[in-house]
């Protein structure tokens, strides 16, 4: 499993960077694509001529012209034919949309799929913006460029991708009618914790004392908007990357174990076993 880094063409180095699927094919090479990769930057893809099949974090998606696709930092993808694909492809660090857009998409859910079925169709208002995202990048006069025309020109991308991503994530498909009440920013917080701490520390108790609530509320909080005790919760993101590790590294499952913070393979074997109803062995030889 490659980790890939954010890592803009060009000399600006915007906080967006606005391609195509065509041009970091080319830039990576076709090998670059053949084996799983786990990006620290997000990635959207807005495909417009192909087909084929992508892997994200052992979900397959059939994806084709007219479809929009969404990689998260962190999570593991694996191409299908990267040959028979066109379209725009968007990359940018985690941090560089605002916090309230950021928590809007949220609202949305957008953070937890991957896959749009024709959002991306042609002259809809998501495939216009990123054609304006486009014209905002490309119109670049690079280093030298005088200071607040490029603050300017990193403004308005950022707000052109905010823009974007939130035509996508409040498509038809996922109508905002139907999205619950956004989750009050304490569940934010132990989501953000969880992602941060869960190789080190697996029990709700700790997770309540490091936010300052209680057992009870984390409890509350987690079943209203994830539908899982805190406890699950925990247990869904290490299992989680589990699997990552699992399918996707050579590492044994002892190093594995470790790397989670088990100090013993046997409690991890048993502990992956109880969630996932398979033996962290077996799991692996199955997907693999």
């Amino acid at each position: 499993m490659r980790r890939v880094r954010y890592n803009p063409a060009g000399s600006a180095r915007l906080p967006i960077e606005i391609t195509t699927i065509d041009r970091i094919r080319r830039r990576g090479g076709l090998a670059e694509f053949a084996a799983p990769q786990r990006p620290d930057f997000e990635m959207l893809l807005a495909i417009e001529h192909g087909s084929t099949t992508h892997e994200v974090d052992f979900m397959r998606y059939d994806i084709a012209a007219g479809d929009a696709l969404w990689v998260h930092a962190g999570q593991v993808q694996l191409w299908g034919d990267v040959r028979r694909l066109e379209g725009i492809a968007v990359i940018f660090s985690p941090d560089a949309l605002p916090a309230d857009v950021v928590a809007l998409l949220r609202t949305f859910g957008a953070f937890a799929r991957n896959h749009w079925a024709d959002a991306a169709a042609s002259g809809g208002p998501f495939l216009s913006t990123l054609n304006a995202l486009a014209a905002i990048t490309a119109d670049s006069s690079g280093p030298g460029d005088p200071a607040p025309r490029a603050q300017a020109r990193d403004h308005a991308a950022t707000h052109a991708a905010a823009a974007a991503l939130l035509l996508l994530a409040g498509t038809a498909e996922s109508d905002a009618s139907t999205v619950e009440v956004e989750p009050p920013e304490a569940f934010h917080w132990l989501f953000d914790e969880i992602e941060r701490s869960f190789a080190e520390h697996r029990t709700a108790a700790w997770y309540a004392r490091r936010l300052g609530y209680s057992e009870r509320t984390l409890n509350r909080l987690a079943r209203t908007h994830a539908g899982l005790s805190a406890k699950e919760l925990i247990d869904r993101r290490v299992v989680l990357e589990a699997k990552r590790l699992l399918v996707h590294e050579q590492a044994s499952v002892a190093a594995i174990a470790a790397r989670l913070g088990f100090d013993d393979p046997a409690n991890f074997s048993k502990y992956f076993k109880h969630r996932a109803g398979v033996a962290p062995g077996a799991f692996r030889d199955v997907q693999r």
